[in-house]
């Protein structure tokens, strides 16, 4: 995971120096009415994805299919805070006691998410950077029936977006949610 974060955060200080746009205007107006146009109050996200890796059987040798995301953000009060969602699925099997008895299980995972987006920091109209925290619930049934874990927890994503065209992006995102601990995939831009 610290490669991962690695990544992200040498792509936030670099990729604006390698993308030549004039950003002097940009910093000389006021905070308040830059927005570098990667998000705004009017935004509407739909976002698919796949992540890696597997950590929903709450193992670190989990085998199996990396989980699935659906994600929706709107935003929010202001043009660079978002609220959203995402639904996530994932299975596979795991050597939970250490025995190699390999067990099956299946999670799903749900979360409502609070987005904080850099575009009024980041000049760089196909570049969208955002954090994320918010709650999910999660819930893991393995075969052994009396074994299931369902629980609440905290969780937080650092994520970059990148718009190929202006209403299509691929994201990469990193952090924690009890699933994965990276997921990336595409992002369709509905307003």
């Amino acid at each position: 995971m610290n490669k991962s974060l690695c990544l992200v955060f040498l792509i936030l200080i670099i990729g604006p120096a390698l993308i030549a746009q004039d950003s002097k205007s940009f910093y000389k107006s006021s905070y308040e009415s830059r927005n570098s146009g990667s998000f705004e109050q009017s935004a509407a996200l739909l976002t698919f994805g796949l992540g890696i890796p597997n950590v929903a059987g709450d193992h670190h040798d989990n085998n199996g299919f990396p989980p699935l995301y659906a994600k929706f953000e709107h935003g929010f009060l202001r043009d660079e805070v978002g609220l959203g969602g995402y639904i996530s699925s994932g299975w596979g099997t795991t050597d939970k006691n250490g025995n190699n008895d390999d067990t099956n299980f299946s999670a799903f995972s749900f979360a409502i998410l609070g987005y904080y987006h850099f575009n009024k920091l980041i000049p760089i109209k196909e570049m969208d950077v955002y954090a994320a925290t918010g709650f999910a619930y999660r819930v893991v049934s393995y075969n052994d029936y009396y074994d299931n874990n369902n629980n609440a927890r905290m969780v937080w994503r650092v994520g970059i977006r990148y718009y190929v065209k202006p209403k299509f992006a691929f994201y990469f995102e990193s952090g924690d949610d009890g699933m994965s601990q990276v997921n990336m995939g595409i992002t369709l831009k509905l307003k």
